[in-house]
């Protein structure tokens, strides 16, 4: 959570709704990680403030509390096959307040639900905030079936103590072959390793994957409307360092009793310089 944890399929090239709208992306802070490789577990904790980047007085700037747990307890020797498990929690003492807010995966796109609807600033007030993660991954050979859940707790009486929640659930197979490897030393799965590239008068690793994410931000006294989100894909990594994708996504999304439906197609060029 924070950056303790990544985990989603970088070749969406966006982050699922429920993630990008119930935690951060980036903030600033101290993390200790460490891991057991020979039983696949991993765990990080870390402390965040960014008053130094914000230019704020520490006082006067939110402090967070992450920590995470991952451990793939069961896997075949040559791991082809493997199932991962993760657990993640955030504590904040929400001195800024709070706000939750997301677009339909596309970059660039309108903020579609929003907590901060109707509100002069859009942040509400709140003694602390509680966010809760869970994963559930299986890898089978080029086929990888991935979920997370989100949930967060804040507590304010007079807003009734909201709770809002997230998941999204994907699938992928490469359809050239290859497996996406797994790093047990922080439990995250790697890019696509390709057999061989374009370089080496191969077909690259073609891979066709699928997601379906829900957001709900409405509950309590706050209004922050709910959506829901299927995407279709295809990715052609060309090398290690770049790439080609192309996105469909539907969208259905309800404010303030409105329902709508929406949609767009999103290509994308990827260039890995690291």
């Amino acid at each position: 959570m924070t950056t303790v944890r990544y985990k989603e399929p970088r070749q969406w090239g966006e982050r699922s709704a429920a993630a990008d709208g119930l935690l951060p992306s980036r903030n600033v802070g101290i993390v200790w990680n460490g891991s057991s490789p020979e039983k696949y577990s991993s765990w990080a904790f870390g402390v965040f403030n960014d008053w130094f980047d914000a230019d704020q007085d520490f006082d006067d700037s939110a402090s967070q509390f992450v920590g995470r747990l991952a451990w793939a307890p069961f896997r075949t020797k040559d791991e082809s096959n493997l199932l991962h498990l993760g657990v993640g929690y955030r504590y904040s003492d929400a001195k800024e307040g709070f706000r939750y807010r997301t677009g339909p995966e596309f970059n660039k796109s309108p903020v579609f639900v929003d907590t901060g609807f109707g509100t002069e600033n859009g942040l509400l007030p709140a003694e602390n905030t509680s966010t809760y993660n869970l994963e559930l991954s299986w890898r089978k050979g080029p086929f990888w079936l991935a979920s997370e859940y989100f949930r967060t707790d804040v507590k304010n009486t007079s807003l009734e103590n909201p709770e809002f929640d997230g998941y999204y659930v994907s699938a992928s197979w490469v359809l050239t072959g290859e497996m996406r490897p797994y790093n047990k030393k922080n439990g995250l799965f790697r890019p696509v390793s390709i057999s061989r590239t374009v370089y080496q008068n191969g077909k690259g690793a073609w891979e066709i994957a699928a997601r379906y994410s829900d957001i709900d931000l409405t509950d309590g006294q706050v209004h922050g409307g709910d959506m829901q989100i299927a995407s279709l894909g295809l990715n052609w990594r060309l090398t290690p360092f770049f790439g080609l994708g192309a996105n469909y996504r539907y969208v259905w999304n309800t404010q303030d009793g409105l329902e709508g439906n929406s949609s767009g197609f999103m290509t994308r060029i990827l260039l890995m310089l690291d």
